[in-house]
C-alpha cells in the first residue's frame, strides 16, 4: 500500500518509453523507406541546436528569426512528404496513451505538479483491485433499506430500547459523519457489534466503499484472513505473490482497516496479542497519517472481554466508537422473500 504510489510511477515511466520507443522504431523504418525524410529531420535537429545557441549567446533577433523560418520551412517540407506517401502527420510522434500528460502521470498547471486524471483513474483502480471489496451494485449507502429491520419496540427481543428502524437509522447517521470526517485525528474507530445478519458487513463495506471512491486506501478482511496474513509474515511467507513482510505492513499503513467477524477466528493467546499489537501500532500510524479500524463482531463488550482479555477489550472501549447493531437476520428475510 505504501509503495503504491512508487509503483505506479514506475508503470507510468515504462509506458512512456514504450511509446517513445515505438516511435523512434517507426521512424527509423520510414527513413529507410524514404531517405529524403531523414535528411529533414537531421537539418531539423542541427536548425533546433543553432537556434537555441543564437538565443544563449544573445545573437540578434534577425539571426534567431532565420533559423525559425528554417524550421518552418523544414517542418511543412516534412508534412508535405509525408501526406504524398499517405502517411499521417503525427506518425513520427509517440503514440502516448494520455495525450494531457503524455504518459508522465503528472501535468503541470501554474507553476505546481499534480496528478494527472489517467494516474488517479489507475490509482483508484489499484485500489478497488487489492481493497477485497466488490463493488457489486448491490452494496452501499444508496442501497441501504430500512424496511428490513423492524418498527417495533421489544427490548425484550432486540436488546435496545428503541425499534431496530430507528437504531439502524441513527448507526447509519454515525457512519455517514464517520466518513465525513475520517481525516479527523479525533475520528474514532468504529466497533459494530450485533445478531448475524443485522447488517454489520454490509455497513462497514459501505464506508469503504465511499473511501474508496474519495480516494483513500481501503483492506477488508475477515478476522480468520487477517491473522493467517500475520502468521504468514511471521514465518515470512509471501502472501498471494506480496512478501509477507510487505503484506503485513499494508495492515498497518492502509488508511481504513475492516476486520469483520471478530471472534469467529480459533482462538489461541498468541492471536490475542498480534491483535493488540497491530491496533497500537495502527493507533500510532494515525497521528502521522490516517489509520482508522472497522472492527465487527457478534460480540458485545463482556462477551469479548471473557473470548479474548481485558487489554483487547479497554482498548476497544478506548479507542473505538461502539454501534450497536438489532434485529431480524435479513439474509433469512431476504431469502425467504426470494431476494
Amino acid at each position: 500500500m505504501a509503495d503504491t504510489r512508487r509503483l505506479l510511477d514506475i508503470e507510468f515511466e515504462r509506458k512512456r518509453d514504450r511509446a517513445i520507443f515505438e516511435a523512434e522504431r517507426r521512424k527509423q523504418e520510414l527513413f529507410r523507406r524514404i531517405p529524403e525524410l531523414s535528411d529533414i529531420d537531421a537539418e531539423l535537429s542541427l536548425a533546433g541546436i543553432r537556434y537555441a545557441q543564437s538565443l544563449l549567446n544573445e545573437d540578434t533577433a534577425s539571426c534567431a528569426d532565420e533559423y525559425l523560418s528554417k524550421i518552418d520551412m523544414l517542418t511543412k517540407k516534412r508534412e508535405h512528404l509525408l501526406l504524398a506517401n499517405n502517411i499521417p502527420l503525427d506518425y513520427l510522434e509517440p503514440a502516448f496513451s494520455c495525450k494531457a500528460c503524455e504518459d508522465r502521470g503528472y501535468v503541470s498547471k501554474n507553476g505546481a505538479t499534480y496528478p494527472c486524471s489517467c494516474y488517479n483513474k489507475l490509482y483508484l483502480e489499484h485500489l478497488y483491485r487489492i481493497s477485497n471489496i466488490l463493488d457489486d451494485g448491490k452494496t452501499g449507502f444508496g442501497h441501504f433499506d430500512e424496511k428490513w429491520y423492524s418498527d417495533k419496540t421489544d427490548p425484550k427481543k432486540y436488546a435496545i430500547d428503541i425499534s431496530p428502524r430507528a437504531q439502524i437509522q441513527a448507526v447509519k447517521e454515525q457512519c455517514l459523519e464517520f466518513v465525513s470526517k475520517f481525516t479527523d485525528e479525533n475520528t474514532k474507530n468504529l466497533y459494530f457489534y450485533g445478531p448475524t445478519g443485522t447488517g454489520k458487513t454490509f455497513m462497514a463495506k459501505s464506508i469503504g466503499l465511499e473511501l474508496l471512491r474519495a480516494g483513500f486506501s481501503v483492506l477488508y478482511f475477515s478476522a480468520a484472513n487477517l491473522f493467517q496474513i500475520i502468521h504468514k509474515y511471521r514465518l515470512n511467507i509471501d502472501e498471494d505473490g506480496l512478501s509477507g513482510e510487505q503484506a503485513y505492513k499494508d495492515l498497518i499503513t492502509t488508511n481504513l482497516l475492516i476486520l469483520d467477524d471478530l471472534g469467529t477466528e480459533p482462538k489461541s493467546d498468541s492471536k490475542y496479542a498480534e491483535l493488540l499489537a497491530l491496533l497500537e501500532q495502527r493507533n500510532a500510524r494515525n497521528r502521522i497519517c490516517t489509520a482508522k479500524t472497522i472492527i465487527a463482531s457478534n460480540l458485545d463488550f463482556k462477551r469479548l472481554v471473557q473470548e479474548y482479555n481485558q487489554r483487547i477489550g479497554s482498548r476497544i472501549i478506548g479507542e473505538f466508537q461502539t454501534l450497536q447493531f438489532a434485529g431480524d437476520d435479513i439474509r433469512i428475510m431476504k431469502k425467504l422473500s426470494g431476494f
